[in-house]
C-alpha cells in the first residue's frame, strides 16, 4: 500500500485546525438533543452552527491540497450532521409559486415590535402593518408584540379587523399583572374561531403567556393555531452595538459577559417553554399549526422539540438560502417559523425582507389540505 507523502508544517497546522473545528461541529450537531435546562453550554454550539460549519468546510477544502486521507474525518462529521445543514440552508425552490386552488388559505405572521411605539411614539408603524395586510390579504394573521393602545397607534383592533376583512380575532396580554396592559399576542381570522386559550409558564423571565391558541374551523375541519412568542434574549441597544463596533478590551469583556448571561437565561427559558408547549400540543385532538417568533435557530433544542411530526414551510417551499427572518445584526438567522401538519401541504413561503419597519421580517405561506 502506497504511503501518503508528508504534509509539512502547514499541512499539520491545517489538520489541527480542521480536526478542532470538526469536534466543535459535532458538538453543534448534537446540541438540539440536549435541553439547555440540563446542560446549557451546548446551546451556544448550536447557535454558532452556521459559522462553525462554514469554517470547517473552508479548512477541509484547504486540507484537501495536502492530504486526502485526513479529510475523511471532517467529511464524516458533515454526513452525520446533514439534517442540521438541511434545517439551516434551503437548497430547493420547490413549490415556491402561488397556488390558484380555491381551498387554500394564506397564513401571515410577524413580530411587529409594538408598532415601534417605544422607539418613536410620534411615528408608529401601524400604517406599515396595515399596508402589509392589504397587500398579502391573509386568511389568518398572527402578530406578536401587538401594542393595543389606540392613543399611540391611532388604530384599534377593530380597525385592523375591518381593514383585513377578518371575521374575528383572539388575543391575550403577555402577563397577568398590570405592568404592561397594552402588550398582546393576537390572531386574526377570516374563519370562525370556536375556542381559544393561552399556554403559560411560571418560569418565564418577563411574562406569563408565551403562546395563544385558537381553534378555527377551516373548510369544515377544525384546526388549532398556536401563535407563539418564545423568550427573547433581551439585548439592549448597547449590547447590540457589540456586534457592530470596535471597543477597547475591557469594554468588550464587560459587554460579552452580559451577553453570555442573557443568552444562557434565554436558552433555558425557551427550552422550558418548548417542553410546556409540546405537552399542550400532545393533548390536542385537532391538527395543529405552530406559527410565530421562536427566537431560536433551526439548530436548537426548541426547533427539534416543536417540529416533531410537523413540516417546516420554509424547507418545503421557501427560496434557496438560510431564510433570515431577524432584521438585525444578531442573531442574523431564521428564528420565525410556520410549522404545519402532514395532512396539509404548503406553497409559496415568503420572507418579506423589504418590510423593514420591525426587527422581524413578516413571513407568509399558502396552505391547503392534501386531497
Amino acid at each position: 500500500m502506497k504511503q501518503e507523502k508528508k504534509i509539512g508544517i502547514i499541512g499539520k497546522i491545517l489538520w489541527i485546525i480542521t480536526f478542532s473545528l470538526s469536534i466543535l461541529l459535532l458538538l453543534s450537531i448534537i446540541s438540539p438533543s440536549i435541553s439547555p435546562s440540563k446542560l446549557w453550554i451546548f446551546a451556544f454550539f448550536g447557535l454558532a452552527y452556521p459559522y462553525i460549519a462554514t469554517l470547517t468546510a473552508i479548512f477541509t477544502l484547504l486540507l484537501l491540497f495536502f492530504s486526502l486521507r485526513r479529510t475523511f474525518f471532517p467529511i464524516l462529521i458533515f454526513i452525520i450532521g446533514i439534517s442540521q445543514c438541511r434545517n439551516t440552508v434551503n437548497i430547493s425552490n420547490a413549490n415556491n409559486k402561488a397556488t390558484s386552488e380555491s381551498n387554500s388559505f394564506k397564513i401571515l405572521s410577524q413580530n411587529i415590535h409594538i408598532f415601534g411605539a417605544y422607539d418613536n411614539p410620534k411615528k408608529n408603524t401601524s400604517d406599515s402593518v396595515i399596508n402589509l395586510i392589504k397587500q398579502e390579504n391573509p386568511d389568518i394573521a398572527c402578530f406578536q408584540e401587538y401594542f393595543d393602545c389606540e392613543r399611540i397607534t391611532q388604530k384599534s383592533i377593530n380597525d385592523i379587523k375591518k381593514i383585513g376583512n377578518f371575521l374575528n380575532y383572539s388575543s391575550s396580554l403577555y402577563t397577568d399583572s398590570l405592568s404592561d396592559p397594552f402588550l398582546k399576542i393576537i390572531t386574526f381570522s377570516k374563519f370562525p374561531i370556536i375556542n381559544e386559550g393561552v399556554v403559560k409558564t411560571a418560569n418565564n423571565l418577563y411574562r406569563d403567556v408565551f403562546a395563544l391558541w385558537s381553534d378555527i374551523i377551516i373548510e369544515n375541519d377544525t384546526c388549532r393555531i398556536y401563535n407563539i412568542h418564545l423568550q427573547s434574549i433581551g439585548f439592549t441597544s448597547k449590547e447590540e452595538d457589540l456586534f457592530k463596533n470596535n471597543y477597547k478590551n475591557d469594554e468588550i469583556e464587560k459587554k460579552s459577559k452580559s451577553t453570555v448571561r442573557k443568552l444562557k437565561r434565554a436558552f433555558i427559558a425557551r427550552s422550558q417553554e418548548a417542553d410546556e408547549l409540546a405537552l399542550h400540543i400532545k393533548k390536542c385532538k385537532y391538527p395543529t399549526f405552530l406559527i410565530g417568533d421562536f427566537n431560536d435557530t433551526p439548530v436548537s433544542y426548541t426547533y427539534k422539540k416543536l417540529i416533531d411530526k410537523k413540516q417546516d414551510a420554509f424547507k418545503k417551499c421557501g427560496k434557496c438560502g438560510i431564510g433570515k427572518t431577524y432584521n438585525g445584526v444578531f442573531p442574523s438567522f431564521r428564528i420565525d417559523y410556520i410549522f404545519y401538519p402532514k395532512q396539509f401541504e404548503a406553497k409559496n413561503f415568503k420572507i418579506h425582507n423589504k418590510k423593514t419597519y420591525s426587527d422581524h421580517f413578516p413571513i407568509s405561506c399558502e396552505i391547503q389540505k392534501i386531497k
